[in-house]
């Protein structure tokens, strides 16, 4: 076996290897090295110079699978969102709100009770074409209210989620 002088990366000290040792402890600094063997040279290098590479590696992993994840949630949350939306007559989507679904339930309401009221005065079955108008208006009342704090819930929720995440990725940076 052919038996070759390498030098410590701890310590500096002189060290002799056979070409058969791929690890080895120091004699005078108790360093744990690896021995690398290559075609033109054989040298050492500490093991904690690469568990140290390794943890770094492992902690940048951790930080793009929780970008990955808060990616995921943002996409998952836009999907869910649209399911909220409400359309205006035009097309236009928006978020619904408390407010809007009143006044939108409350002016159907007048309405069919003025419907309801003029269909009274003319006789016949015109009332209750009024009365299901109203009944329309507390349906819509209640729904639209019921998204919209359904939607208020669920963005309430997303944005907890979505702070957790940003923070354990920061968290992650720092170590």
């Amino acid at each position: 076996m052919k038996v070759t002088k390498v030098c410590c990366q701890g310590c500096g000290a002189d060290l002799q290897v056979d070409e058969s040792i791929r690890f080895a402890t120091c004699n005078y600094c108790h360093a744990r090295l690896e021995i690398i063997h290559d075609p033109t040279v054989t040298h050492t290098r500490l093991l904690e110079d690469i568990g140290r590479t390794t943890e770094k590696m492992a902690g940048n992993l951790r930080v793009i699978e929780l970008q990955n994840d808060l990616e995921r949630l943002d996409r998952e949350w836009e999907n869910r969102r649209q399911g909220f939306m409400v359309t205006s007559k035009n097309g236009h989507r928006s978020v619904p709100t408390e407010a809007g679904s009143l006044i939108g339930g409350g002016i159907m309401l007048v309405m069919g009770i003025a419907a309801t009221a003029v269909g009274a005065n003319l006789g016949g079955p015109l009332p209750l074409f009024g009365l299901v108008f109203i009944g329309l208006a507390i349906y819509s009342i209640i729904n639209g209210t019921s998204k919209a704090t359904g939607y208020r819930d669920a963005e309430k929720s997303f944005m907890q989620q979505r702070n957790d995440l940003i923070d354990q990725i920061d968290e992650a940076r720092r170590n």
